[in-house]
């Protein structure tokens, strides 16, 4: 994975819809076609705490329909997922800058202040880190889903899995070609920084017990149960993310801890309040 700064940028570019570019740009479309030249004024404007609030801010109270007869909040009428998870993930980042402590969860619905500010505040300055995690945050948007026969001695069964079904997933990587496995880890291990970030009570009760016996079953790896769900979906993310073929930044294979606590930031102060996205379970 290309993670310069340029390259970074162009991404940004390939996700931003026009209607994006002008709303960084407050409504002037004369200045829309200077951003998809020049794709890193894009993470320059987004970097500016008042271009990132007004994306924010946006008006989303008025409901649209679905193709299949539901409704959808009209915040995304107006901008994309990625570019609303984008200015979530800059504004955080760029608060951490020149603060010695950091919030973290120490358990759920407690904060206390932990001494790593600079540590967290240079990985998330990092530019493909920054694009990493609004990539993991817009896939998440929306929930994929599917079904899978699988054949025992029994007979085959049918076998529903979602993208926050860990379990399942693990179950797919048994079903699919190897070359097709990598996309499988690299799901497993967003969604266990996902979880673990943005909704740790949900992680807590859906894997604080039994459930991590049946995440160790389903992905061959040895889990330990001991300690906070966060701690193990931590670990579970790193060593997916090994499996993925360098799709993944080495800073976030590295550490996905560094990640979480980024993602516990966004949630915490742009996330949950407006209950953009959720687990859906």
């Amino acid at each position: 994975m290309d993670s310069s700064r340029e390259a970074v940028a162009r991404r940004y570019d390939e996700h931003l819809t026009d209607r994006d570019l002008l709303a960084l740009t407050g409504d002037r479309p004369d200045q829309v076609p200077a951003l998809r030249r020049q794709p890193e004024l894009v993470l320059d404007l987004l970097d500016r705490p008042a271009v990132a609030d007004s994306v924010l801010s946006a008006q989303h109270d008025i409901q649209g329909e679905r193709s299949d007869g539901g409704t959808f909040g009209g915040r995304f009428r107006h901008v994309s997922p990625f570019l609303l998870f984008a200015a979530a993930v800059h504004r955080a980042s760029g608060a951490l800058v020149g603060h010695a402590s950091v919030l973290d969860r120490t358990a759920p619905r407690s904060r206390i202040p932990i001494l790593d500010g600079p540590v967290i505040a240079a990985f998330a300055i990092e530019p493909a880190h920054r694009l990493f995690l609004a990539e993991l945050l817009a896939s998440y948007a929306r929930l994929s889903s599917g079904v899978v026969w699988r054949r025992d001695e029994r007979g085959w069964h049918r076998r529903r899995w979602d993208d926050l079904d860990l379990a399942r997933l693990g179950d797919r990587l048994t079903d699919v070609p190897e070359a097709e496995r990598p996309g499988v880890w690299r799901r497993i291990g967003d969604g266990a920084l996902f979880l673990a970030g943005v909704f740790p009570e949900f992680a807590e009760r859906t894997y604080g017990s039994t459930g991590t016996l049946h995440l160790s079953r389903s992905t061959g790896l040895r889990l330990h149960a001991e300690g906070p769900v966060t701690e193990l979906l931590e670990d579970l993310a790193g060593r997916a993310y090994r499996q993925t073929r360098g799709a993944v930044p080495p800073g976030v294979v590295e550490s996905p801890h560094s990640a979480r606590r980024v993602l516990t930031l966004v949630a915490d102060r742009h996330l949950h309040r407006d209950a953009v996205i959720g687990p859906g379970r």
